[in-house]
């Protein structure tokens, strides 16, 4: 595993502004998100390289999984597995575990959305090509962000906006 400049900002601003159990609740959820794309990748047969934590996030440098639908299903295999971590963890109970089942639940959701450079878009980029997903990755960006501000309005905080936000300055800047 690899800790990039950004990625030890990222850890280093949780680890300030969470308390531990809620650090540990998000680190668990994480972990079973890139379990998940793991697992998937070595049953396609594709080669983990490496696992990078940047200022993004999670990022797994791997080699190619081979035809369309394996490399959408190993998208699709993170947000699967936090899904089934997240029941598993809401499950057995507790407080880390039950923090940790809405984190990744939450996490898991977001990722699948199609808007570039999420696991859902991935999916889509790898069964229906590079337009008609940048198009779907717009249009799902754009409805993120308008969701987020009308949440935002009814005061229900800033995080979905600022989630819709970033999704769609990534897809402005990427083009």
């Amino acid at each position: 595993m690899k800790i990039s400049a950004g990625g030890a900002l990222l850890l280093a601003a949780l680890y300030f502004f969470l308390p531990p159990a809620e650090l540990a609740a998000l680190l668990l959820a994480a972990a079973a998100h890139e379990a998940g794309h793991i697992l998937a990748l070595r049953l396609c047969g594709a080669r983990v390289i490496s696992l990078r934590v940047t200022a993004t996030g999670a990022v797994i440098e791997r080699s190619a999984a081979g035809e369309r639908g394996a490399e959408a299903l190993c998208a699709l295999a993170g947000p699967a597995a936090g899904l089934l971590y997240a029941l598993a963890a809401a499950r057995l109970g507790g407080e880390t575990l039950t923090l940790s089942a809405g984190a990744s639940a939450a996490l898991s959701a977001f990722n699948a959305l199609p808007a570039r450079p999420l696991d859902g878009w991935r999916a889509l980029e790898a069964v229906a090509g590079a337009p008609a997903a940048r198009a779907v990755s717009l249009l799902c960006a754009s409805s993120a962000l308008l969701c987020g501000l009308v949440l935002a309005l009814g005061g229900y905080g800033l995080p979905p906006l600022l989630a819709g936000t970033a999704l769609t300055l990534f897809q402005l800047r990427r083009g």
